[in-house]
């Protein structure tokens, strides 16, 4: 390969020769790391879209990851190699290999075992995990459904139908399938994994486990956490208490009743806009806001798995087995980049969760597909990449189904009809009455793992973690008896998931923080073009070589700013409309070319392993193909 033209050409010099075997280190480096990410990532894909059962396979491979990223003789190698870099004059190949081996550094530093008993420890977790994992796919819950039968339900499902079943003893069938669950967890195997997490953490010289995964996840202690949760907890305490109030004023005490809250919040409003979200126009609505957004996904494979079905993941994920990244020599690596959502097409209530999560996920999608440093190491969703700097891509899109600008272009029946102003500004008002309750209960995960982890393993029992889930409920919601459900995700239950979910809040703010500057500097957002592109330069790019606060300041000027969240909680619902105007106004001004931009990606939509429909023709073709398979299903039920 071509030498950079100030290193002598010279194949006995001293400084080539170092050159070469550190470029040679560093490419073994990278090949290793992504086919392990491949193998893990397409075993991940089948085990948890239900396609398979291989938790043992996938236990391993998860392990081999783990192993290679935190292994020590790399992590010298590394380190010895840079300092030699940092030595030499500045050029090309010298800065680029710098770039790459102190993102390999943070990586092997973030995922560090250090001993052979913390290596047995953690292999003896990961074997607990799948095993637990695998228990769980079987555990099966039934509800009653919106048609009055008793249905075997998911996670999912039984939320949905907690929010938009009105007979009150269906949505308690679906309250006690939840409370199930957490009793589940508990008794079977959870209690003593959170123990044993604990013992790893101390291993490896930190109080406990919620530190030591904070520190190596997010790069923060958890005092500079609560910092910033406590005081958003005391910004928005009074106007949640407002709204809980109103709440019962309107339908009296029982509607602050675990299996009766969720329906109260989401409102008639919300109830009558059921129709303008019909999931068989899901896929169109989320290609062509990303579209017209400016958003590419720079070549990319993606693979999209929509529907919730029994054994799938309870919740909407998405893994890059291929990383996107620009290889020093190869140049750009498109993504290979899988997601899913939970949609339950026929579900009240259900169309506009499911595309909230395909938007969600689209998010993320974006973001792997889109980074141009030279190693896979900075694209990807473990650790060094802070869990806020990965969701704040995801919350930013996924808040567009709600907006009014969204609303206007895009709500529409299944006859065309557009949604009605006056509805839009319904959902508006009704959606900022319950904003700060949405916002806060993102603070229960948090603050229940806190304390989970800070207990002696002797009062750590399936009563006491169950009642600590219900005191820390009461504290930020103010509704008593309630767990807020936290048990009932897999968030605080499975090792690679455990204390992230404080990276959704922080994410909140960091989108808060985007919208208030782009709206700002743009005057609107939806089918702007060139927010895409700002995402990209700024937030993407960098991949985890940046952290959430850097990624901000080169878009906004400004670091993570949490007041931009709790402003938008205490606006007043006739401000917020009053801003939406404004925005449509300035949106209205600006006509979008039905040609504007493209996904740049190979799409595939798949039902497990059916595919459905893709992009090979036309993006038009694939909408319509998705269509004529969700109107089947609904001829089949």
């Amino acid at each position: 390969p071509p030498t950079s033209p100030d290193i002598p050409r010279h194949p006995r010099h001293p400084t080539v020769s170092f050159m070469k075997r550190a470029r040679a280190f560093f490419d073994e480096l990278n090949d290793r790391y992504l086919k392990l990410l491949r193998t893990e990532g397409a075993l991940y894909w089948s085990v948890y879209t239900g396609q398979s059962g291989g938790h043992d396979a996938l236990a391993s491979a998860s392990l081999n990851r783990k192993m290679f990223a935190g292994d020590a003789s790399s992590l010298a190698q590394v380190r010895e190699h840079l300092s030699r870099l940092r030595a030499l004059n500045p050029s090309s190949g010298r800065d680029s290999l710098v770039s790459g081996f102190e993102g390999w550094v943070k990586v092997l530093e973030a995922n560090a075992v250090g001993t052979d008993r913390a290596v047995s420890m953690l292999s003896e977790l990961t074997e607990m995990d799948a095993d637990l994992f695998a228990r769980r796919r079987s555990y099966r819950m039934v509800h009653i459904d919106a048609h009055g039968r008793l249905d075997e339900a998911s996670p999912s499902a039984l939320r949905n139908n907690l929010a938009s079943n009105p007979d009150e003893s269906a949505r308690r069938s679906s309250h006690d399938a939840l409370r199930g669950l957490e009793r589940w967890v508990v008794d079977h195997g959870f209690i003593d994994i959170v123990g044993k997490r604990n013992a790893l953490a101390r291993e490896l010289g930190y109080r406990n486990f919620f530190e030591y995964r904070l520190k190596t996840n997010s790069g923060i202690t958890p005092g500079q956490l609560f910092s910033v949760f406590d005081e958003f907890e005391r910004n928005t305490r009074e106007v949640h208490k407002n709204s809980l109030n109103r709440l019962v004023r309107r339908h009296g005490e029982s509607a602050l009743l675990p299996h009766n809250l969720a329906y109260g919040m989401r409102g008639d409003a919300a109830r009558q806009g059921d129709v303008y979200f019909p999931f068989s126009k899901a896929l169109e609505r989320w290609a062509e806001s990303f579209r017209r957004m400016g958003v590419s996904f720079g070549g990319a494979r993606l693979e999209i798995d929509l529907l919730d079905r029994q054994g799938k993941f309870p919740t909407g994920f998405c893994i890059a087995p291929t990383p996107g990244y620009r290889d020093d020599t190869r140049g750009p690596i498109p993504a290979d980049v899988r997601f899913t959502s939970t949609a339950r097409p026929f579900q009240p209530g259900a169309g506009l969760r499911g595309l909230t999560v395909l938007f969600h996920e689209a998010g993320h999608a974006a973001h792997f597909s889109n980074v141009t440093m030279n190693s896979p190491c900075f694209s990807q969703e473990f650790p060094p990449s802070p869990p806020a700097l990965l969701e704040a891509q995801a919350k930013f899109f996924d808040a567009l189904p709600s907006d009014p600008c969204w609303l206007k272009r895009y709500a529409t029946d299944e006859d065309g009809h557009s949604m009605p102003d006056e509805l839009i500004r319904a959902r508006v008002e009704s959606r900022q009455a319950w904003l700060a309750h949405a916002e806060r209960s993102d603070l229960i995960p948090t603050y229940f793992e806190y304390a989970l982890y800070g207990m002696d393993d002797a009062e750590r029992t399936a009563d006491s973690v169950l009642d600590l889930a219900r005191s820390v409920t009461e504290r930020i919601l103010g509704i008593p008896g309630h767990t807020g459900y936290v048990l009932a995700m897999p968030h605080p239950i499975y090792h690679d998931m455990a204390v992230y979910y404080h990276g959704y809040l922080l994410a909140k703010m960091a989108a808060a923080q985007m919208r208030a500057y782009l709206m700002g500097s743009l005057g609107y957002i939806v089918d702007n073009p060139q927010v895409g592109r700002l995402l990209a330069g700024h937030c993407w790019a960098p991949g985890n070589s940046a952290t959430l606060d850097q990624t901000l300041v080169s878009l906004t000027g400004e670091p993570l700013n949490p007041s931009c969240l709790a402003a938008e909680c205490n606006r007043s619902s006739g401000d917020v409309w009053k801003q939406a105007l404004d925005a449509l106004d300035r949106s209205g001004q600006v006509s979008v070319s039905p040609e504007s931009g493209d996904l740049h990606a190979s799409i595939s939509i798949v039902h497990g392993n059916e595919r459905i429909a893709g992009n090979d023709e036309s993006l038009s073709a694939m909408y319509a193909a998705f269509e004529r398979w969700i109107d089947r299903l609904s001829a089949a039920r």
